[in-house]
Order: structure tokens, then C-alpha cells, then sequence
């Protein structure tokens, strides 16, 4: 990476990041986070404040050089590339966030509008990142309108049904038992989230076969921007850790699955045609 667009890149993060914490700070109403808790070894260290910006910086940070890595990969040229991968990484971090109303027993609107004080500042992140760092290539995203209902559809089911799996078996912590109704709807529109984020960034990942195509974008680009979500949890609060460990594993070997399923389905639906 040149010096020129190194500065780029540090600004854009540290801008969206700064832009994050205002609306964090502007919709402190909304707030999900207890004035009281068991807090992590970082907040007792560091402070709340220090332990937000730390987590911050890895998180955000780790968003901006997936980008980096693979922005010669994405379709589109300039501004679309950003705008691609800021939608699909602002979707998973949204959704994510509305899990909180099962699992926590929070207001769907105060997790609602927290996670939409991240979810803009990483779209906008994405925007600026392909406007002003991404070299002038252009590839195509050729996918037919019926294999991206499949691969929605794939993926939907196999989060379901593998969250539930887990559920059922206590393996991750769900609200399956007190909120029922919630926590089915939020799985399935969950999986449909990540089956966009594999239509407008799996080709990035395209390798020399479905297996190693699916495994790349699991881990690297699903994974890291996934994990870099969760383990706000345990950044912030204290025996959270194992959990958030075994959640981000199990997602991922879901969505490994779901990827392979789609890359499998891809391929012969070519080969039929």
C-alpha cells in the first residue's frame, strides 16, 4: 500500500469511527449498555471509554483492510465497489445487533437504533473507501435473478436450521424459549442477511473449487467482520468470552456450509445450461 493511500485509508477509518461514537452518544437514549455490570478486565483497566475506542480501532480497522485485501476483486468500479461492501457489512452488524431483543430482553427499537449508529458509519466507510482508495478495474457480477433467490434460500435454511440445532442443545445461548416467535423470524431474516452479503461479495473468493471458495469466504470475509462484532461483548463485560468463542465458530461453520451448498448448486446449474 502507497503512502498516499495509507493516509487514506487511517483517515476514513478514524472518521467513521469518530462519526459512530457521535450518534452513539446522540442516541444515548437508546442505549443498550447497563450503567451496571460485570465488566471485562479492559473496562476495569482501561476504563468504559478507552476499552470503546480500542475495540473500535481493531473493529473497524479489520472492516477497512478486509476491503483493502479484496477491493480488486469486487465488481464495479470506484464508489459502487465501497458501496457494495459497506452494504453488506452494515446488514450483518444491523441484524446482528436485533438479536439482542431475544437474547437480552431488550426494546427492539433501542437495538434498533444502536445498531444503526454503526451500521451508517460503515456504509458511509465503504463509500468513502471505494471513492477515494480503489484502482480503475471494473468486473462484472453476472448472476441470474432465480439463482439469487436460491442462494438466499439456502442460506436461510441452513442458519435456521443450524442455530437450531444449537439452540436446542444449549451449545450457544438463545431467547428460543422466552421469545419464541422473535427468535425463529430473527434466524431466518438473519441467514437471508448473510445470502446478500455472499451474493455482493462471494465472487471475491472464487477459488479453484467450491470447497476452498466457500471456506475463504466464511472465514475471511464473513468471519472477520463477524467476529470483530461479537467480541464487542466480551471486550466490554466479563465471562462472556467462551460463549461469543463458540457462537462465532458455529456461524461460521454454517455459513461455510451454506457457501459450499451454493457454490455446488452454482456450478451445476451452469453445466445443465
Amino acid at each position: 500500500m502507497k503512502c498516499n493511500q495509507k493516509v487514506k485509508y487511517i483517515f476514513i477509518v478514524f472518521f467513521s469511527i469518530i462519526l459512530s461514537m457521535t450518534l452513539h452518544v446522540m442516541a444515548s437514549n437508546y442505549s443498550t449498555t447497563p450503567k451496571v455490570a460485570n465488566w471485562s478486565f479492559f473496562v476495569e483497566f482501561l476504563g468504559l471509554s478507552l476499552t470503546l475506542i480500542l475495540w473500535y480501532l481493531i473493529a473497524f480497522g479489520s472492516i477497512a483492510f478486509i476491503f483493502y485485501r479484496f477491493e480488486d476483486r469486487l465488481p464495479g468500479v470506484g464508489s459502487i465497489k465501497g458501496l457494495r461492501y459497506g452494504i453488506s457489512i452494515s446488514i450483518l452488524w444491523l441484524g446482528g445487533m436485533i438479536e439482542g431483543v431475544s437474547l437480552s430482553g431488550n426494546l427492539l427499537i433501542n437495538e434498533f437504533f444502536t445498531g444503526i449508529c454503526d451500521a451508517i458509519p460503515i456504509l458511509l466507510m465503504g463509500l468513502l473507501l471505494g471513492k477515494f482508495t480503489t484502482k480503475e478495474n471494473n468486473i462484472e457480477n453476472t448472476v441470474s435473478s432465480n439463482r439469487r433467490f436460491l442462494s438466499i434460500f439456502i442460506f436461510s435454511t441452513v442458519f435456521l436450521v443450524g442455530r437450531y440445532l444449537c439452540y436446542f442443545t444449549n451449545i450457544i445461548k438463545s431467547g428460543y424459549q422466552s421469545s419464541p416467535y422473535f427468535t425463529f423470524i430473527w434466524t431466518l431474516l438473519m441467514g437471508a442477511c448473510i445470502g446478500v452479503t455472499y451474493l455482493l461479495l462471494g465472487k471475491v473468493t472464487k477459488s479453484s473449487s467450491a470447497f476452498l471458495s466457500a471456506t475463504k469466504f466464511g472465514i475471511i470475509i464473513f468471519g472477520v467482520n463477524w467476529t470483530v462484532f461479537i467480541i464487542f461483548i466480551p471486550f466490554i463485560f466479563k465471562g462472556t468470552l467462551i460463549g461469543s468463542i463458540i457462537r462465532i465458530v458455529s456461524d461460521i461453520l454454517l455459513v461455510i456450509l451454506s457457501c459450499y451448498i451454493s457454490e455446488f448448486l452454482d456450478k451445476f446449474i451452469v453445466k445443465k445450461d
